[in-house]
C-alpha cells in the first residue's frame, strides 16, 4: 500500500507539472509582486503584494509607536511622502507625536527647539544650525517638512553623531562597532564597490555606518524612555540606506525597545533628466526580508532651482568681499570684480557671506536684486535678474 501511494503521489506531481503555467521565480525580499504594473503613486503593502490607499496605510500604521520613513536625501518625492504621513498621523493621533531626524545631532538641539517654538526665522534657523556645514543638501528639499513641523509643533529629536564625531570615525580615531550583522555588511559592501572611494578601506567604511546607525538607534532609544515621553509615537526620518529591511536602526531599536514598528520605503520608477548622472545604479544582494512593509512608487525628480551669482566670498576686515568672479557667470555678466566689497542687497545689510548666500537661495529664475557695493572706495548699485539656474551644486561661498 505504501508502494502504491509513493507511485500514485509521483504521478499526481508528474500530471501537475504538465498542466500548470510556468511560475516565475519567487523573491525571497518580494514574494508578492503587485497584482498589476505599479505606477507612480501606489501604495504597496509588501508582506500581501496587496495596494493600498494613503489613508489605508496611514489607518493600520497608527497603532504603532515607531514609523522609519526611507528616504532619496534628494528627492523632493520622499519629503512629500514624509509631509504627508506626518499631517496623517497628526490628525489621528491621540497619542504626542515627535520626529527623530538623521539630519541633525544633539548640539543642534536647541535651535530646533526655538524653531518649533517660532523663535527663529528661516535665515537664522539655517544660519545657527549650520545647515550647509553639517548636511550641505539644498535647504529647499526641505523646507515644507520643517516647515509643517513648525506649523503642527511636533518636536524634532536630533538623531545623529557630531560632525566633529564623524570626522574622528573617518580619521581611526573613534572606537567603531566590529559585530556587523552580515544582511547589513552585505548590502554596505555592495553600495561601497558601487562608488569610487578611492583607496578607502570597505570594512572601515561598513563600521563607519554602523556607528552611526547605532548612534541614530540609542537617540531613538534613550528620548523614548524620557518619564515625559512614555506615550510619545516617533516618526524616524533618514536615508534608505538606514532603515531597508530593518537591519540598520529598526533592529537596533527593537533589541532595546521591543515597541510595534512600521518601515516605509520608496521606489523610483522614473528618473528626471537632471538626476541620470547621480543616480545610483546598484545591484543589491538578495536578502531574506521584506525590504519594507509599506512601499511607495515615485519618480526621482528634479531639485529645487538655485540660482547663483558665481562668486567666491570671503570676510576681510569686517566686509563680505568678492574673492574671485567665476566664468560665465551672472555675477561675470554684470561685471562684478574681484575686491568688490558687498555693503547691501536689496535693504537689509551685508554682514557676513551668508547673508549673500541666503537672499539668493531665496530668488527665482526672473527674480532681480539689488546690490550695492564699494569699489576702491567709491559706492555703486547693481540691479541683477536672474536668468541661469543650477539645481544640483551647494552654495558658492
Amino acid at each position: 500500500m505504501a508502494l502504491f501511494t509513493r507511485a500514485l503521489i509521483v504521478a499526481l506531481i508528474c500530471m501537475s507539472a504538465a498542466c500548470s503555467p510556468a511560475v516565475a521565480p519567487i523573491s525571497i525580499a518580494e514574494p508578492y509582486p503587485p497584482p498589476t504594473p505599479a505606477i507612480i503613486g501606489n501604495i504597496q503593502h509588501l508582506p500581501t503584494g496587496t495596494l493600498i490607499s494613503l489613508e489605508q496605510m496611514v489607518a493600520g500604521i497608527s497603532g504603532d509607536r515607531l514609523i522609519y520613513i526611507g528616504e532619496t536625501h534628494d528627492n523632493p518625492a520622499s519629503h512629500r511622502l514624509q509631509v504627508e504621513v506626518i499631517r496623517a498621523l497628526h490628525t489621528r493621533a491621540d497619542q504626542p507625536i515627535a520626529v527623530g531626524m538623521e539630519m541633525f545631532n544633539p548640539k543642534q538641539q536647541p535651535i530646533l527647539d526655538a524653531w518649533i517654538a517660532g523663535k527663529l526665522s528661516e535665515k537664522e534657523f539655517i544660519q545657527q544650525s549650520n545647515w550647509y556645514q553639517t548636511w550641505r543638501i539644498d535647504y529647499g528639499y526641505y523646507r515644507q517638512l520643517l516647515n509643517t513641523l513648525r506649523e503642527l509643533k511636533i518636536p524634532i529629536v536630533a538623531l545623529n553623531i557630531s560632525r566633529l564625531d564623524k570626522i574622528a570615525a573617518m580619521s581611526g580615531d573613534a572606537i567603531l562597532p566590529t559585530n556587523i550583522d552580515p544582511y547589513y555588511h552585505q548590502t554596505m559592501l555592495a553600495y561601497f564597490k558601487g562608488h569610487s572611494h578611492g583607496n578607502a578601506n570597505p570594512d572601515s567604511f561598513i563600521q563607519i555606518q554602523s556607528l552611526w546607525d547605532d548612534t541614530m538607534a540609542q537617540s531613538i532609544v534613550t528620548f523614548l524612555q524620557q518619564a515625559n515621553q512614555l506615550n510619545t509615537q516617533m516618526v524616524v526620518l533618514a536615508g534608505d540606506n538606514h532603515i531597508r529591511h530593518g537591519y540598520g536602526i529598526p533592529r537596533r531599536v527593537f533589541q532595546q525597545l521591543p515597541f510595534g514598528y512600521t518601515i516605509i520605503g520608496n521606489k523610483d520608477l522614473e528618473v528626471d533628466d537632471s538626476k541620470k548622472e547621480q543616480y545610483m545604479d546598484v545591484t543589491l544582494p538578495e536578502v531574506p526580508l521584506p525590504a519594507y512593509h509599506y512601499l511607495v512608487y515615485t519618480r526621482y525628480e528634479a531639485g529645487p532651482q538655485r540660482q547663483q551669482l558665481g562668486v567666491m566670498l570671503e570676510e576681510k576686515n569686517e566686509t563680505v568681499t568678492i574673492k574671485e568672479v567665476i566664468k560665465g557667470t551672472i555675477a561675470e555678466h554684470y561685471n562684478f570684480q574681484a575686491g568688490d566689497i558687498i555693503s547691501a542687497i536689496d535693504d537689509t545689510t551685508v554682514i557676513t557671506p551668508f547673508d549673500v548666500i541666503y537672499a539668493v537661495s531665496q530668488c527665482q529664475t526672473g527674480d532681480s536684486l539689488l546690490l550695492s557695493f564699494l569699489r576702491d572706495g567709491d559706492p555703486l548699485k547693481i540691479a541683477i535678474k536672474f536668468q541661469i539656474i543650477n539645481n544640483e551644486k551647494g552654495p558658492i561661498e
